[in-house]
């Protein structure tokens, strides 16, 4: 080989080594503006699925407070002209007067349906809540999904450009008569696979931008959302297990909607039962009033009365509305301690997952720093001639799986965290960024 020769070699070596260096780091110069914190503010006003939970939160208090009313005399104006013909006596005249029916007691009904509609705003301000926490969650996975496509994508693209050089550095040496024109191929077939592999994650990059673009209630999806930041290990704080278990019942929104039908469904029982108890009104009229037979229009009258109302018999009706209310309520029991059960199943597996990440992360990272080494073994001693270009291209390979795969078991440890957040609907922020406030 000559000093030409040796030169270019010896240059392209440097240049791997430098490449190989750079690459360590998983930075990516396609790093966008968009912050966490600065998704999180802009979906705190526009996310349309916290404007829908806000809207039913309004709904369900109003229908509380309007359950209220049950228990407060309801006043009216009636009036009208009346006729009436008995036998060959005729009388007409206008009737006007006044109204007021005052509920004192249903069987305790009303006051049931008071309960159950609390029970119904309680349950939409955690749910409300809970989305609130949800978006939040819903938005970090993306924006991380998104930092390991744009650092995966950098990676890929700095791959490329290593194969390039290797490349260079093949057709040097089958120029010089010391490789055959396989060596250049085996360079070429990996190059198309980068390129491939580039194409496919710009993809999923711009499916994500639009997923995002939705979470943040942009009408325009197609402006692309990159983010800034990095997948970094040493960000990722442990969790407690015994804390998580202990929030599960308190906090976990399937578990506190499910606790909620179950104590609707008492409600529902009681209300049914209440078809069994007598009723008690009062009626009051006052004005130029009336009764089946004649107008009375000469002066302003009165009448009140009491009513009670009890029921002797409604063809089984009752009875069977008991019995069901009664059946639905021990399904609804039955589904909150399967909900409960699912959700502690659930919360130690996935505590269970973050364990094993965090030992494969450690493994993958002493995995990484050998990949390294063999990587640069066998650049030497592809320059030296001892190695071949499927020798050079399995390292360069296996030197990039490494660093996907360390990259991937952070995002996967940033996902599986937000799971276990979502299990007691919680934001996953509240120690680490802002939230979305109220």
């Amino acid at each position: 080989m000559n000093h030409r020769s040796f030169d270019l070699v010896r240059i392209s070596g440097l240049a791997l080594i430098f490449f190989m260096g750079t690459i360590a780091f998983a930075d990516h110069p396609n790093e966008g503006s968009l912050s966490l914190e600065q998704l999180l503010k802009e979906a705190e006003s526009q996310n349309f699925d916290l404007k829908e939970a806000d809207s039913y939160l309004k709904a369900s208090e109003a229908e509380f407070r309007s359950q209220n009313g049950k228990f407060i005399p309801q006043l009216s104006v009636e009036g009208g002209p009346l006729s009436t013909k008995f036998d060959d006596t005729k009388n007409s005249g206008t009737v006007v007067y006044g109204r007021a029916d005052w509920n004192l007691y249903r069987g305790g009904r009303d006051q049931d349906a008071i309960d159950k509609s609390k029970i119904k705003r309680d349950l939409g301000r955690k749910k409300y809540e809970a989305m609130k926490s949800q978006v939040v969650r819903e938005i970090s996975r993306v924006y991380y999904e998104l930092l390991f496509l744009l650092e995966g994508t950098a990676l890929k693209e700095k791959a490329l450009e290593m194969n390039q050089v290797q490349m260079k550095l093949a057709k040097l040496k089958k120029s010089s008569g010391f490789t055959s024109s396989a060596d250049v191929i085996e360079f070429e077939l990996r190059e198309a696979t980068l390129n491939s592999d580039l194409k496919m994650f710009s993809q999923v990059i711009s499916e994500k931008s639009r997923e995002l673009s939705v979470l943040l209630g942009r009408k325009d999806s197609s402006i692309p959302n990159l983010v800034k930041g990095h997948l970094k290990r040493e960000t990722l704080s442990a969790l407690s297990r015994e804390s998580i278990l202990s929030r599960l019942k308190d906090s976990n929104i399937g578990i506190a909607e499910a606790q909620a039908e179950l104590q609707m469904s008492q409600k529902d029982a009681s209300i049914a039962k209440s078809g069994f108890l007598p009723a008690v009104d009062l009626e009051a009229k006052y004005g130029r009033i009336a009764n089946e037979e004649r107008v009375f229009s000469d002066n302003n009258n009165y009448s009140v009365m009491l009513k009670v109302s009890v029921p002797l018999f409604s063809g089984l009706e009752t009875i069977n509305q008991t019995k069901a209310a009664n059946f639905n309520v021990a399904a609804k029991d039955a589904a909150t301690s399967r909900k409960s059960l699912s959700a502690y199943a659930e919360t130690e597996n996935l505590m269970s997952q973050l364990s094993t990440l965090t030992e494969r992360l450690n493994l993958e990272e002493k995995n990484l720093s050998k990949s390294e080494e063999y990587y640069k073994i066998t650049l030497g001693e592809y320059k030296r001639g001892v190695k071949n270009s499927p020798d050079m291209v399995g390292a360069s390979e296996r030197l990039l799986e490494a660093r996907i795969r360390n990259l991937e078991y952070r995002k996967d440890y940033y996902l599986t965290k937000l799971k276990i957040y979502e299990l007691v609907s919680s934001d996953p922020t509240r120690e680490e960024s802002p939230k979305i406030s109220n």
